[in-house]
C-alpha cells in the first residue's frame, strides 16, 4: 500500500515530465494473439491487435518480467489480444500468488475461459469479460469464430458469477460503445444488474481519437445519462460520476502517461504510452525502471501535451485521480449509499 501512495503523491507532485517511473498500474500484454475479429480492437495506430507479431515469453520468463514489474507497482493487469491465448498461461496463473501483487485484473473475450474458470478465480483479483451485445446473430458475426460464441460466453460469465462465492473476485463485464450497439447496451447493462456482475462503458476509439461517428451523438450522451443516473441510485457501474460526464460529452483531460506501465509480451516498456507505440528498453535486458524512463526521454523527449484523445478506462480515470482527486468523494458517498441500503 505505501508504494502506491508514494507513487501518486510522486505524480501529482512531480510536474510534466517525472524523472523517475511511479507507476499506479502495470499493464501486461501476456500476447496479442487473438481468435476473434472484433472490429473495434486495435492499438494506438489502429492496428488489429490479431495482426501484430506476437512472439511471448515462456512462463519462467513472464515470472522473472512480473517479479522485476512488482518493485515498481502493486497493482497489475494482464490483457491482449486474448490472454488466455498464451501457450502457458495455466502455468502464469499459478505463478501469480507468490509475486505479491495487491490486485490482479484478467481482460479476457471469455470464449476459453470455462475450463480454466477455477485456476483464474484463484488467481486474479477482478475478472473482466468482454460483451457488446446480447444480439446472437451480431455478436458471433463480430468474434469470427462461428455461431453459438455469444452463448458460450454468456454461460461462462454466468458461472463466474455462480463461483465468486467461493473466491473474492469481482466479475466485470466490459463494454465497447461503437456507432452499431448504443441501443443493445441496455440490455447489456440489465443483464448485469440481474446477474449481480458490474458493468463498465467506454467509446470506440480509432487509434487514439474517439471514433467520429460517437461525436455529437445523441443516443450515446443518451446512453451515459442513463449510467449516471443508475450510477447515482448505487448500481454497480464503473467510474465515478465525473468520470462518466467525461466520457458522455468527450471532454479534454489531462493524461498522466507515467501513471500507467505498459509492457509488451517480450518485457518492452512503451514511453511515453502504449498509444504513440514507441519503446524506451527492455526490463528483461535493463531492470533498473528509472534508467529506461531517463533513456528513453533522451531519446523520444518529454511527455507531449496532447489535444483531445485516448478516452480509455486507464487514461481517463488516472487523469481524474490525479489532476482532479476531489472527483472522489461523489463515489464514496455512492459506495457508502449502496452499503447502507442493501
Amino acid at each position: 500500500m505505501w508504494r502506491s501512495v508514494r507513487n501518486y503523491w510522486y505524480l501529482r507532485l512531480a510536474g510534466v515530465t517525472p524523472t523517475r517511473w511511479r507507476p499506479l498500474l502495470a499493464v501486461y500484454y501476456l500476447t496479442y494473439a487473438c481468435d476473434f475479429r472484433c472490429p473495434y480492437c486495435a492499438d494506438g495506430a489502429n492496428r488489429p491487435y490479431y495482426r501484430l507479431d506476437s512472439p511471448t515469453l515462456d512462463a519462467d520468463g513472464v515470472v522473472e518480467l512480473l517479479t522485476t514489474v512488482r518493485r515498481y507497482c502493486d497493482h497489475l493487469v494482464l490483457t491482449g489480444g486474448e490472454p488466455l491465448n498464451h501457450p502457458q498461461v495455466d502455468e502464469i496463473l499459478r505463478a501469480l500468488s507468490p509475486l505479491g501483487f495487491r490486485s490482479v485484473v484478467l481482460t479476457t473475450n471469455g470464449y476459453d475461459l470455462a475450463p480454466r474458470l477455477a485456476g483464474v478465480l484463484e488467481a486474479v483479483d477482478h475478472l473482466v469479460i468482454s460483451l457488446d451485445t446480447l444480439d446472437r446473430a451480431k455478436a458471433d458475426g463480430w468474434y469470427g469464430v462461428g455461431d453459438g460464441a455469444l452463448d458460450r460466453i454468456l454461460a461462462t460469465a454466468l458461472e463466474a458469477e455462480a463461483r465468486r462465492s467461493a473466491s473474492s473476485t469481482e466479475i466485470i463485464v466490459s463494454a465497447v460503445v461503437t456507432p452499431h450497439n448504443i441501443a443493445d447496451l441496455y440490455e447489456v447493462y440489465q443483464f448485469c444488474q440481474t446477474n449481480g456482475l458490474r458493468f463498465a462503458a467506454s467509446p470506440q476509439l480509432e487509434g487514439v481519437k474517439v471514433h467520429p461517428d460517437l461525436i455529437d451523438n445523441g443516443p450515446y450522451r443518451t446512453l451515459f445519462d442513463f449510467l449516471l443516473e443508475e450510477k447515482k441510485k448505487g448500481r454497480a457501474i464503473n467510474g465515478t460520476p465525473l468520470y462518466l460526464q467525461y466520457m458522455r460529452d468527450l471532454k479534454a483531460f489531462r493524461c498522466f502517461p507515467s501513471a500507467t506501465l505498459a509492457v509488451s509480451p517480450v518485457g518492452e516498456v512503451f514511453y511515453p504510452c502504449l498509444e504513440r507505440g514507441t519503446k524506451g528498453g527492455n526490463l528483461l535486458q535493463e531492470p533498473d525502471l528509472d534508467r529506461i524512463r531517463q533513456q528513453a526521454i533522451e531519446r523520444f523527449g518529454p511527455e507531449p501535451s496532447c489535444d483531445n484523445r485516448c478516452h480509455s478506462a486507464c487514461a481517463l480515470s488516472f487523469g481524474l485521480i490525479l489532476g482532479r482527486p476531489w472527483s472522489m468523494a461523489p463515489e464514496a458517498l455512492i459506495q457508502l449509499k449502496s452499503r447502507w441500503h442493501r
